[in-house]
């Protein structure tokens, strides 16, 4: 039996029995949202480390930045705001009076970008432990501001020397030029007044290459410590100290771009990855990782990491007693190689001589070879003659024969030619006497 709600209203009712349960509906669904809202919340906030109170300093002198963005941002619109440091950390306050506490022993590295071929000046933290604000939890803060046009117009006319344009030029010059020394200003002092505990990291730009770590193509910038992408969010850090192997994926000739996988110590971490490096930036990866005295391997393949650091957490000891990280070495021509070098550097002067006079035994032996092979064949010949049973005199007549045999016959045919053409004299004379 179901009961099914009429929109009739009867006499004296006030509302159709429907309404009541439409309403009953989206009182359950109101709930529902902020149960799971809640819900979300609270596992968003799992792990959350507990900081210091912040130790506010009302000294005038205290480091300061005005006008500074934030990202990730407080609320869903970008705000700005002013950066301060006090005695054990920093407190960003908005405009709209959010505060944002960083405290400077949960700084794990602290970057400072200039606008150097960039857009924006900005000064980064990456964090040991996540911080809450937003109603999520974060491992990287960034303020940042602008120093010039992020967008043009493409609408307006404007020309090479257009007075206006050159004066815009030189203003955008002068702004990054203070901003760049109040940014730099405001570093020293923070190192300063923290004795070191805090100190900002510049990236190398020349020693920059792209690639892809997350969906769309960065420049990578190494620093002392890490390799970064600041510009673009969500960040890049990886930290150099905690990277026990680099491998590099894809690495062929034929292609244009390879992957770049960066393991770490910690095995429970999961790998990061950066896709799509141009080919021109092998080697002057390969030698930046030199320097910064990281193994690295090189392959063909693309491989399945997640089911190899699950083996290797499942059983690291037989992993170890397997060779490894050694799969990823090419053995074939490392072992041959190393066996020819083995040879090269065992080879001693003293065998060339030994050497020499083998060969010239084997010479030797040759020789007596040969010299044996013409005595037997002289023995063979000799024995036939011997089976024919005629001595040396007997030969000797028989040659003699021989030669005279040929000697009247030369003299026959002489004697024959003679007869057949005669002599012409005594042929017309006979011609002659017949005419008579």
């Amino acid at each position: 039996m179901s009961f099914r709600s009429s929109n009739n209203k009867e006499p004296g009712e006030i509302s159709a029995p429907s309404s009541n349960l439409n309403t009953a509906l989206r009182i359950i669904k109101e709930v529902q949202k902020k149960y799971k809202t809640r819900e979300a919340e609270e596992k968003e906030l799992e792990g959350i480390v507990k900081q210091d109170a912040l130790q506010l300093s009302n000294n005038r002198s205290n480091p300061k930045l005005k006008d500074l963005y934030i990202r990730p941002n407080i609320v869903s619109k970008r705000i700005t705001g002013t950066l301060e440091a006090h005695s054990n950390g920093f407190r960003f306050t908005s405009v709209r009076g959010d505060k944002v506490d960083i405290l400077y022993n949960n700084v794990k590295h602290a970057f400072y970008q200039p606008c150097d071929g960039e857009m924006i000046i900005l000064l980064h933290f990456h964090l040991k432990h996540a911080i809450v604000f937003g109603k999520k939890k974060h491992n990287d803060v960034q303020f940042y501001t602008e120093v010039g046009e992020i967008t043009t117009d493409l609408g307006k006319n404007s020309y090479m020397h257009d007075r206006d344009d050159m004066m815009a030029e030189q203003a955008e010059r002068e702004m990054r030029h203070k901003l760049k020394s109040a940014f730099k200003g405001f570093c020293e002092k923070v190192e300063s007044m923290t004795r070191q505990v805090v100190e900002f990291d510049t990236p190398y730009r020349e020693l920059g290459f792209h690639g892809v770590p997350f969906k769309s193509t960065v420049l990578l910038q190494p620093t002392s410590h890490a390799l970064v992408n600041l510009t673009e969010w969500p960040v890049l850090v990886i930290t150099l100290d905690e990277i026990e192997l680099v491998h590099f994926e894809r690495v062929q000739f034929h292609l244009r771009n390879f992957d770049m996988v960066f393991v770490c110590k910690d095995y429970n971490k999961k790998t990061s990855m950066i896709n799509l490096i141009p080919m021109q930036s092998l080697d002057n990866v390969k030698d930046w990782l030199n320097s910064c005295d990281i193994h690295y391997t090189e392959g063909i393949q693309s491989l399945n990491w997640v089911k190899i650091m699950k083996t290797i957490i499942d059983d690291p000891n037989g992993f170890f007693d397997q060779g490894g990280w050694n799969f990823l070495e090419p053995d074939s021509d490392a072992g041959s190689d190393g066996e020819d070098e083995d040879e090269d550097e065992n080879f001693n002067p003293s065998e060339s001589g030994s050497g020499s006079e083998s060969s010239g035994s084997e010479e030797d032996e040759e020789s007596d070879w040969d010299e044996e092979d013409d005595d037997e064949s002289g023995s063979e010949e000799l024995d036939s003659d011997e089976e024919s049973g005629k001595d040396w005199s007997d030969l000797e007549e028989e040659a003699r024969k021989a030669d005279a045999e040929d000697g009247n016959l030369h003299e026959d045919d002489s004697r024959g030619r003679k007869r057949k053409h005669g002599s012409p004299g005594k042929s017309s004379k006979s011609k002659k006497s017949k005419r008579r």
